[in-house]
């Protein structure tokens, strides 16, 4: 699938920022004509500090459509990804698309 660039450059800042393990797309919205008004990221990071990683996120990278981002640590998203009722496993996982995966 092809996504907007605004979000595909947005991945790779993400990536030469944060080295993430993992960013999955999960939510886009647009208008009845198909303009791109916002979307949601899930960033899996291998360290525990996933406010802090937030924060520079938001901080240093700047989108001109609005964006959100949701940052879980590998253990985390291990054990809430084992849970079928748990919101990573039906929002992120089942209903997102891999856009980044480190090597």
């Amino acid at each position: 699938m092809v996504y907007d660039e605004r979000i595909t450059d947005l991945c790779e800042r993400i990536a030469e920022l944060v080295k993430p393990v993992r960013i999955i797309i999960f939510n886009e919205k647009h208008t009845p004509a198909g303009e791109l008004v916002s979307f949601k990221l899930c960033v899996i990071i291998r360290e525990n500090e996933c406010s802090k990683t937030e924060q520079k996120i938001y901080l240093t990278l700047e989108c001109e459509v609005p964006y959100d981002v949701l940052v879980y640590n590998s253990q985390k998203w291990n054990d809430a990804i084992k849970d079928p009722d748990t919101f990573a496993r039906r929002g992120i996982l089942n209903g997102g698309v891999v856009l980044y995966e480190s090597e």
